[in-house]
């Protein structure tokens, strides 16, 4: 297991730099977004929660995974909480992150391009699927899924909804946020 140090990231702290593998075999660092906002949904591809979110009761379970109900997909909610955001655009991106494959193992490079392609997340609309370059598993990044992470332009975590105790939430903090991150809004 490589995790970067400091790991777990750490909410109006410096987000730490991850070496990653993105859908079309691309190797990238997370830093490489600098100066964009990044939204960050750390993934486990068996994740109830993490299938339906990427849009599993649009598109259909992945490998027949359970979905979990009345979660809907991220793109549609985004839409519904930050309305003032019309994606793709040049300074945000949404960057999922598979941590765990679908037997709990570290996710390979051909993992991203199915689960892209499953769910139609392409880099021309501002999505990457990415994997990390080294297994990340361990307790830190297990409860960081589901979940969601805002970094502003300065590469800070500014808004945490991930786990099962999320210290914010989704629809009333973190979309919300978004406008503003990207200087098209005022603070919820």
């Amino acid at each position: 297991v490589d995790v970067p140090d400091p790991w777990p990231p750490k909410l109006d702290e410096v987000y730490p730099d991850l070496d990653l593998i993105d859908q079309s075999g691309r190797e990238f660092k997370l830093s490489d977004y600098k100066g964009k906002v990044i939204i960050l949904e750390p993934t486990g591809m068996n994740c109830p929660a993490c299938q339906a979110f990427a849009g599993g009761h649009d598109y259909g379970a992945y490998q027949n995974n359970g979905l979990q109900g009345g979660v809907e997909s991220f793109r549609k909610m985004f839409a519904v909480y930050a309305p003032s955001v019309t994606v793709p655009r040049d300074d945000l991106v949404f960057i999922e992150l598979l941590l765990y494959d679908m037997k709990m193992g570290p996710p390979k490079p051909k993992n991203a391009a199915l689960w892209a392609k499953h769910f139609g997340l392409r880099k021309a609309d501002g999505y990457i699927v990415a994997v990390p370059s080294h297994d990340m598993r361990n307790s830190d990044t297990y409860n960081l899924i589901p979940g969601f992470q805002l970094i502003d332009k300065n590469f800070v975590l500014r808004a945490d909804s991930t786990g099962h105790n999320p210290k914010n939430d989704l629809y009333k903090v973190l979309i919300p946020m978004v406008p503003m991150a990207l200087g098209i809004g005022s603070a919820p």
